[in-house]
Parts: C-alpha cells; structure tokens; sequence
C-alpha cells in the first residue's frame, strides 16, 4: 500500500491543475486517472477563451500542463479508482488490478460523463461512427456528411469544427433556437456547410459495422439522412461523488462539482483553490 499526502483522482484540467499547485508547494502527490492524462479537454480541438493565449489547440496546452506539473515533482498512475474508504489517519483507495493506496487527503476531480441519447444503434456503433467529440481529427470527415445532436454551445463548437472538413454537418437541435453566445452565433449563420434543424431529434443511429445513416424525428414526421458519424452533445452528468457530504480532507473541483458551466478555466481555477483549501488542511497545526 504506497503512502501519499494527497491523492488525486482524475487527470482533467482541475486535476492537473491540483496536482502542480500541491507539487509546487513541496507535498508528496499522486495523481490517478484512468484514460489520458488532460481528460475530455484534449479533445476540444482550438481553444480561443483559455487566458494568456489568443488560439491554442487543446492537445498542446494539456501537454504543456502536464510538464509544467511534472517539474515540480508531481507522480502519476494510470489506473481506475474502484472505491474510496475512511481510514484512521486518512483514506484508503482502491483501484484496479488489485493495487492501493493510502493518503491523508484526496482532492476529487473525476469531471463529468457525456449524456447518452438512449436510441437504438447509438451503444453498438460507439467509437464506430458515434462519438462524444472529434478533437484535431475533424480532417478524418473531409467531403463526407455528419450529424452532431445538441442545441448548446459544445454542439454549436463541434458543428464549427466538423464544418471545416465535412461537405455537410446537420446540427439536430430539440428546440427551436441554439443556446449559445453572439460570435457562435454569427459563426453558425456564415457557414454555408452547416445545416441546423430545429424542433428535431435523433431517434435511431443506422448501419452494420460503422455509422450510415441517421433517422431524426421532426413535426414533419421521419427523416433519414446519410452520414458517416453522429456526434452526441446533449449535456453531461457530473461524476458520482462517494460521499453526499464530504468527509475532512476530501476536496471535490472541477466538473464533479456540477456547475452548469464548464470551461477548461473554470476547472483550472477550481483545481487550484480545492489544492490551497488541501495545502491548509495538511499543514495545520
């Protein structure tokens, strides 16, 4: 059982973000994280809000992260976190493969799960033509039609993205207007790849061993519409906590926190107040 003074579990924005400052402040830190290290922000693509940086694409900055935490001394372990449990002098955590860990103090930032649209084809095509987000791989689509499903502002981003390359992106939207800011908006309006659908939803994901075709339901009835992916945005659901209240020296950041708003800064800035209030709570007298 390896002895830590914080363990952090999930590698996103506020996990790294946690692990540089609690590094930086000279404490012995673990970070856990089950898939790649920069979590679900890797693959934004561009991001054009991130402070200090007019464009930078998502892959960079995470990798930039990483080093920067990496130099102050931060460790990392790629497993999942099966169970979190009280101890007497801190907390004890499982993780796959039959390894554990223990620690005077977790900092919890797992982040938040992409919504299922619950339709039928959707699960068995997963990773075969459906996906949550397409990163820098938008060239993969060029001259072929793709669907993306959602009325935000993460839809209206990846229908942006995908438009570049794709010949048509369908953006099916339930409502009958895109909830997103003014520049998204003006943005969509210009494209002239990009068809938004209103007053619509996906309800079947069609083809054999990869995405065909994609049957929308709308007040004119059934439409199907050729594509060579769907893209599924439709909100995401915060990780589950494993506690209702937290415990002392357990710190939840990030998009586990269940804030509607989800920005790579909000999470950064989370991650780094949730270090300082774990800094406070290792060196007390």
């Amino acid at each position: 059982m390896d002895m830590w003074e914080a363990v952090i579990v999930g590698g996103g924005p506020a996990g790294l973000s946690a692990g540089l400052h609690l590094s930086r402040a000279g404490h012995r830190v673990i970070l856990v994280e089950k898939g790649r290290l920069g979590g679900q922000a890797r693959g934004l693509g561009r991001l054009e809000n991130y402070p200090g940086f007019l464009s930078i694409n998502s892959d960079r900055l995470m990798d930039r992260w990483l080093r920067q935490a990496r130099l102050w001394g931060l460790k990392t372990c790629r497993a999942e976190v099966r169970r979190i449990r009280r101890a007497q002098q801190g907390f004890l955590l499982s993780l796959d493969q039959g390894r554990g860990l223990s620690a005077q103090a977790v900092v919890y930032c797992p982040g938040a799960i992409f919504k299922d649209l619950g339709v039928p084809g959707e699960k068995r095509l997963l990773g075969r033509g459906v996906f949550h987000e397409a990163g820098d791989e938008v060239s993969r689509w060029k001259g072929r039609a793709v669907v993306v499903a959602g009325g935000g502002e993460a839809a209206a981003h990846q229908a942006l993205a995908l438009a570049r390359s794709a010949r048509k992106v369908f953006l099916i939207c339930r409502g009958e207007k895109i909830r997103a800011h003014r520049l998204l908006q003006k943005r969509l309006a210009s494209s002239g790849r990009i068809v938004k659908v209103f007053g619509a939803e996906v309800c079947r994901v069609l083809g054999k061993k990869r995405v065909q075709a994609v049957e929308i339901r709308s007040r004119a009835g059934l439409t199907r519409i050729s594509a060579a992916a769907l893209f599924v945005l439709v909100g995401k659901i915060p990780a589950r906590l494993p506690w209702s209240r937290s415990p002392a020296g357990f710190f939840v950041a990030g998009d586990a926190q269940g804030w509607p708003f989800r920005q790579v800064a909000i999470a950064s800035g989370d991650g780094m107040r949730a270090a300082m209030e774990c800094i406070r709570f290792l060196e007390k007298p």
